[in-house]
């Protein structure tokens, strides 16, 4: 009987550490290039979506557009100096600006909304927030 739980054990565990690599995606960077304040991704968010992080100051704003407009979702959160903040969710693509007051890494997540991988294209710019 001690053998069997040991194995189911074993087992319980392999299969927990495989999940968990599976749905557990590094994020990838987005880098511009020189003298360019904005990049294009395209891809496919897989079944459990894809993450990118990007670099920004306080006083900017991260402008996303993301197509397609239906069936994708958007997500853009820092980790800053109180803790996680979700600044930005929706359910739909499109266009969106983000204010940001911190210095920092920012996680942008895009995932399919329908639990279908989707094809996309964001596009992603820093530019300096205006004044109001």
């Amino acid at each position: 009987m001690k053998r069997k739980v040991i194995i189911f054990a074993s087992l319980l565990f392999a299969v927990m550490t495989a999940l968990s690599s599976v749905s557990a995606q590094s994020p990838t960077r987005i880098q511009f290039a020189k003298g360019k304040s904005s990049a294009v991704v395209k891809g496919t968010t897989g079944e459990y979506g894809v993450t990118y992080v990007v670099r920004a100051r306080s006083g900017q704003k991260i402008v996303l557009d993301l197509s397609p407009s239906s069936k994708i979702g958007i997500k853009v959160e820092t980790n800053g100096r109180y803790g996680q903040s979700v600044l930005l969710r929706e359910e739909s693509g499109g266009h969106y600006e983000v204010g940001l007051e911190e210095n920092g890494d920012y996680t942008i997540f895009v995932g399919s909304t329908t639990n279908r991988p989707i094809n996309f294209t964001l596009t992603v710019k820093i530019t300096k927030l205006a004044d109001i």
